[in-house]
């Protein structure tokens, strides 16, 4: 494949200082709550219309509900219970495909049932192993085999068709942004194709599956968002996806300073130091959204707190939700998280003041 370079990464966004938030901010936004993996087997149904008073009650707009492969034969009339006690209570749903093909992050860590069945479409690293992404999914699908985009376009057709009422999709936290090393891939970019073209494959991938939602429901909404400590060649490759409505970055409600804190502990830094709202990395991504022509969001990642992150996240919050994006998401109870009645407390009462901006 011959070496393009119109999706070429940005440069570093960041150069020459801090951004700081704009003055001029476009009203107060939506909100969105992640209600992953949650009354996916044990239901009650009293339980979730609670849970969605609660959010409904915080100003929420969209629930965003992950759905595994297998939920389509395992847990529809979960899914579609959570669906209508969203709706009753006055939001809209969005599914947040998990670990498809090993390919999108989301809820439960599982390996994906594609690909444990297809082990022909695995990616490589540069030792010829598959299995170089235990804590994400196990193995990834390639992007570059015809059969791992059917598979995306046969189950997202039949999500919809399962549940027709749903917002749209929320693509969480992209894989296969890296070499792969596969003889498919060889195949496809040619030996010792460069990682921009390995990245600009990659986007094209997603740009596809949000174009076929397109082509399906044209009314209904993608989203894409990166890590915010991820490298400005990946993001500015997904900011550039002709199909996306809103693109995005999920990171822990604070700056670097306080992020510092815990820079040597993998306990609590599972997704990599730096990975942060504040410091400028926010506002990038909102800046990128915007000059590529799509509306923003920030995912405030406010699970697996300590006691400790629960001070940071308080006083930092404020400063996350002035910063004027489109759309916030926060997670609903999430996990490991060491006082969840006094984080949420926390959580909702900023929102509320958000409603009041």
């Amino acid at each position: 494949m011959k070496h393009d370079d119109s999706m070429d990464g940005l440069g570093d966004a960041t150069a020459g200082g801090v951004v700081e938030p704009s003055s001029e901010r476009p009203g107060r936004g939506e909100v969105g709550a992640y209600y992953l993996n949650a009354q996916m087997y044990t239901i009650v149904p009293e339980h979730v219309r609670a849970d969605m008073g609660w959010m409904a009650d915080q100003g929420t707009n969209f629930v965003c509900v992950g759905v595994l492969e297998q939920d389509l034969w395992a847990a529809r009339e979960n899914l579609a219970l959570i669906i209508g006690e969203a709706e009753r209570a006055g939001m809209r749903a969005l599914a947040v495909p998990s670990r498809w093909a090993g390919l999108t992050a989301g809820a439960p860590k599982v390996p994906s049932m594609f690909a444990v069945l297809n082990p022909h479409t695995w990616m490589l690293d540069d030792q010829g192993r598959a299995g170089f992404a235990p804590y994400t999914s196990g193995v990834i699908s390639s992007v570059h085999w015809p059969e791992t985009l059917q598979f995306f376009r046969d189950t997202l057709a039949e999500l919809y068709r399962q549940h027709p009422s749903l917002a749209g999709i929320v693509i969480d936290e992209p894989k296969a942004f890296q070499v792969d090393h596969s003889a498919k891939a060889r195949e496809v970019l040619g030996a010792g194709a460069p990682r921009q073209a390995h990245l600009r494959a990659a986007a094209q991938f997603y740009d596809q599956v949000c174009g076929f939602s397109k082509q399906l429901y044209p009314e209904k909404l993608t989203l894409l968002f990166n890590q915010a400590h991820y490298h400005d060649d990946e993001i500015g490759v997904c900011a550039a996806m002709r199909n996306l409505d809103y693109f995005g970055a999920d990171g822990r409600p604070w700056d670097l300073e306080a992020d510092g804190r815990w820079a040597s502990s993998g306990e609590n830094q599972e997704s990599g130091r730096g990975k942060v709202l504040l410091s400028g990395k926010g506002r990038k991504f909102i800046e990128l959204a915007r000059s590529n022509g799509k509306k923003s969001f920030l995912l405030i990642e406010n699970h697996n707190f300590p006691a400790e992150m629960i001070e940071p996240m308080e006083r930092h919050l404020p400063e996350v939700l002035r910063l004027g994006a489109d759309l916030y998401l926060y997670y609903y109870f999430p996990r490991n998280v060491a006082a969840p009645n006094r984080t949420m407390e926390i959580i909702g009462r900023n929102l509320k003041a958000l409603q009041r901006v």
